[in-house]
């Protein structure tokens, strides 16, 4: 397992199922009547939610 991994904040079982979830929560916004650039907005937010997650984000941290 790799050091990543382990530090996950939730098991991992629980963070594929987290995915699985953004996956249709993104299908729902993609097909929302929402601007482009809300949609982009919607989706970045949620994927940094999950990358928090998985400790390779951190609110406030670099933007690049």
């Amino acid at each position: 397992m790799s050091g990543r991994q382990e530090n996950l904040r939730i098991s991992r079982g629980a963070l594929q199922e987290v995915k699985r979830a953004l996956e249709k929560y993104e299908e729902a916004v993609n097909n929302s009547l929402m601007t482009v650039e809300s949609k982009k907005t919607y989706k970045g937010h949620s994927n940094n939610f999950v990358r928090w997650l998985e400790r390779d984000f951190e609110p406030g941290g670099n933007l690049l």
